[in-house]
């Protein structure tokens, strides 16, 4: 059954349908005929009409019929003529083909660095400073010759930023600490060692600051330089060859059907090579059937 209603016609309505069709003979004279043939260009290729369809598609009818006449003259010569050009065709868009691919690898291998970068250098960048800067505080505690004023001491500590670490915060009270009693015992002269062995009082309290202050800093600054490493050789590993191929690999649609349009082509120049081996060794020569 039916959805969709019928139309229905009433008597008087179908005979003046039918009066009007006896009237309506189509075009009349030559021009109108004419129009009439070209009008439809749906199916242009076996238009009656070919250079007009030949026009209406883009294409130009004088090459169409210098291409037969080539075909009517010689039609072993104009055939290889056609598929050697259709070959040449066939190897250009390989290589084409092989352009693009090449492009996008290295537009995937980009992105894939990029990101990986992204995630992996922002915090490799922090920690490497932090360790850094951690370092730079035991350079003046190890070369305590001059000693570092207090506003050097300030620069040191404020390399760390606004918002250390609070590991690192508490590092900040014994480290003042451990160079104002530096300042109140210099350290003595060699040749006073021998007379002086017991260390005076304000030289025990610059070794007792120098003891708080390295059973804080030392693991600190292990745990960073632990971590910088780390960072570090994931750097390496983002740049290796295995990890810049697998970025390369091809994983979107583009590229899938870049690498279906090269096996096509493989395939039309097998067709083609054939085509002309034939053409060569005179496949399409008449022969004399009487011979």
């Amino acid at each position: 059954m039916s959805l969709t209603p019928k139309r229905r016609t009433t008597k008087k309505a179908a005979a003046r349908s039918q009066r009007n069709g006896r009237r309506s003979r189509g075009a009349a004279t030559p021009e109108g005929k004419a129009r009439a043939a070209k009008a439809n260009l749906r199916h242009g290729y076996y238009s009656q009409a070919q250079d007009e369809a030949l026009i209406a598609l883009g294409e130009d009818p004088a090459a169409y019929r210098r291409l037969m006449k080539s075909l009517e003259t010689d039609l072993a010569e104009a055939m290889e003529a056609q598929v050697v050009g259709r070959i040449g065709r066939t190897f250009w868009r390989m290589q084409r083909a092989e352009r693009m691919q090449d492009g996008l690898a290295v537009k995937r291998l980009r992105s894939g660095m990029e990101r990986e970068h992204l995630t992996v250098g922002p915090q490799a960048l922090h920690i490497y400073k932090t360790y850094e800067a951690l370092c730079a505080l035991y350079r003046p505690i190890n070369n305590p010759d001059p000693p570092p004023s207090s506003q050097e001491i300030e620069g040191l500590i404020a390399a760390f930023g606004l918002k250390p670490p609070e590991e690192i915060k508490k590092v900040f009270p014994l480290y003042r600490a451990y160079w104002e009693a530096a300042w109140k015992a210099p350290a003595p002269a060699e040749e006073d060692d021998e007379k002086n062995p017991t260390p005076s009082a304000a030289e025990a309290e610059r070794d007792l600051a120098r003891e708080k202050l390295e059973a804080v800093l030392d693991p600190v600054t292990a745990r960073y330089g632990e971590t910088r490493n780390a960072f570090v050789k994931t750097l390496e590993q983002i740049q290796s060859p295995e990890n810049v191929a697998a970025l390369m690999a091809p994983k979107d649609e583009n590229t899938m059907l870049m690498q279906r349009m090269e096996d096509s082509s493989l395939r039309q120049l097998w067709r083609l090579t054939n085509i002309l081996m034939k053409v060569r060794k005179g496949a399409l020569t008449l022969t004399d059937s009487n011979d």
